[in-house]
């Protein structure tokens, strides 16, 4: 739904200088904990995740930079959000109550 409302180049719509980052079980493996420190802190960075069955948009698009996987198993949208989200609240020291 969204994707009809926003316009092509999907890329006008991201930050500037931004750094894109795609998700797939493809792409090389990292341990986000220890990956969201080796990410530039002056830079907005943007994360490519599938809602897909099959294919790998994380990898199949031509605007990422980079493209990781968070698992050694196929996980659901939800789940590698989570973990990008969690490596993010523990990198930044953020109590969850």
């Amino acid at each position: 739904t969204l994707l009809k409302v926003i316009k092509n180049p999907i890329t006008d719509h991201l930050p500037i200088d931004s750094i894109k980052i795609g998700t797939s079980t493809k792409g090389r493996m990292v341990q986000m904990n220890k990956f969201v420190g080796t990410l530039p802190q002056n830079k907005p960075i943007v994360f490519v995740v599938g809602a897909v069955s099959h294919g790998n948009p994380g990898m199949e698009i031509d605007y990422i930079d980079d493209a990781i996987c968070v698992s050694k198993f196929a996980l659901s949208a939800a789940n590698a959000i989570s973990k990008i989200t969690n490596a993010f609240e523990d990198f930044w020291d953020i109590e969850s109550k």
